[in-house]
């Protein structure tokens, strides 16, 4: 039997205050839970391409603080790591490549202008590990650098336009814009004079302890033994083979180096070991359940415009109820009266929802063109953007379906079993 969609219309007409009323509020609650999930998948995907572009598959280690007393250890004890620790770490069948760093505890200056990010010394190998490219007409630190401690030096991309294109007024929010070439050109770490070789191409990366790659800069580590010839160095950044159980390897580490240096090989601490590939596996896994806690909250919200939804089917219904015996007195069955309305409620359900997701498309869509490349604060937050995926749509169409469902369904069914005697006889 088919539906008389005239006479849904009619019904619709007759209630349309109320009714533009609750498909206001169910487009308003369309786009808190579009706009909620927008700007989670726009985190998410941020986080997932940080991890692409920076160092995802490595395995870092720092010195630690001894918990035992164990040999020369004593409780407190700080381990400091040494630059042949790497030699033990590259012996693992199941290490690649290895690349110890050490932070130059000195500011990179151009005149009276300077880093807040120290500079660090790597080998050649870093770069390849981390996915650091320079751009054209500049170079990566090569193995003659190392070899002849050259005094040079690369430069991230913000820092290069912080050094050489400075600002007058500095806001988190002005785009940084490298306006001339710096390859040549002479900076100093500390006292010591250095020369650029390159510039590296903008990231959205991070590097070891959160340090942003556009602020960053990179000197030989040779170079840096040079002045500092005891041998520490501040980290390992070690990349496992294809297929490696990674957190066996983890534990394998630690306990290579807590012996070599003459700690307790069952203590945890005492040899720090952070897998960045399982850290962003948690940061995903975190950022799924915010998605779906902002999703519930969307949900409830829909919910409470559903509650309208019921009011209206509920008030239609009992003013129709004489209509409703006519059609069932000639013929109409329950299961087509409770689709009657049922039908009403999902489209009342949908024109709330067309609305609050046009409205949302407009709002990702106006944010998604502003242009923020070079934004210092947006830089820091690994540049998200909403992303209303087709995903998000699909949840979102699920969901009104459902409370559009789940709204009509205790007035459809009082409206089906409605007696055609008693409702001809209904004012």
């Amino acid at each position: 039997m088919l539906l008389p969609m005239r006479q849904i219309f009619q019904e619709m007409a007759a209630e349309k205050l109320r009714l533009g009323l609750t498909i206001l509020a169910v487009a308003w609650a369309t786009l808190c839970i579009a706009a909620m999930l927008a700007v989670g998948e726009g985190i998410r995907q941020g986080v997932l391409r940080t991890a692409q572009n920076g160092n995802g598959n490595l395995i870092y280690l720092t010195g630690g603080m001894a918990t035992v007393d164990y040999g020369a250890f004593h409780q407190g004890k700080f381990l400091t790591l040494k630059v042949d620790d790497t030699d033990v770490v590259k012996a693992l069948p199941e290490v690649k490549s290895v690349a110890p760093t050490a932070i130059w505890n000195e500011r990179i200056t151009v005149g009276d202008r300077g880093s807040w990010q120290e500079p660090l010394a790597v080998t050649t190998d870093f770069a390849s590990m981390t996915n650091l490219t320079p751009m054209d007409g500049g170079r990566w630190l090569n193995p003659l650098d190392q070899k002849q401690m050259r005094k040079v030096v690369v430069l991230g991309y913000s820092l290069a336009a912080d050094l050489f294109n400075p600002v007058d007024d500095f806001s988190w929010f002005a785009p940084v814009t490298l306006q001339t070439d710096p390859v040549g050109e002479k900076v100093k770490i500390g006292s010591e004079e250095f020369t650029v070789i390159g510039v590296l191409k903008k990231s959205s990366a991070e590097i070891e302890q959160g340090d942003q790659i556009n602020y960053s800069s990179f000197v030989p580590l040779a170079t840096w033994q040079r002045f500092h010839t005891n041998g520490d160095i501040g980290g390992i950044n070690v990349e496992p083979r294809a297929n490696t159980d990674r957190k066996k390897l983890a534990e394998t580490i630690r306990q290579v180096i807590a012996r070599k240096h003459g700690a307790s090989v069952s203590d945890e601490q005492v040899v720090q070991v952070e897998d960045m590939f399982l850290k962003q596996k948690s940061m995903q896994q975190f950022l799924i359940g915010l998605q779906s806690f902002l999703g519930i909250i969307g949900f409830v919200t829909l919910a409470v415009a559903g509650v309208g939804i019921a009011n209206v089917m509920y008030a239609t219904v009992k003013r129709s109820t004489r209509d409703i015996g006519v059609r069932m007195a000639v013929g109409a069955t329950p299961t087509a009266i409770r689709l009657h309305y049922l039908v009403q409620s999902l489209m009342t359900m949908m024109l709330g929802g067309v609305l609050g997701l046009g409205v949302t498309y407009a709002l990702v869509s106006a944010i998604s063109a502003i242009n923020l490349e070079g934004n210092v604060f947006y830089e820091h937050l690994g540049k998200p953007v909403p992303e209303l995926s087709w995903i998000v749509v699909a949840i979102v169409i699920t969901t009104l379906v459902i409370i559009g469902v789940a709204s009509a369904w205790l007035p459809a069914n009082r409206a089906a079993k409605v007696s055609p005697l008693e409702a001809l006889q209904s004012e």
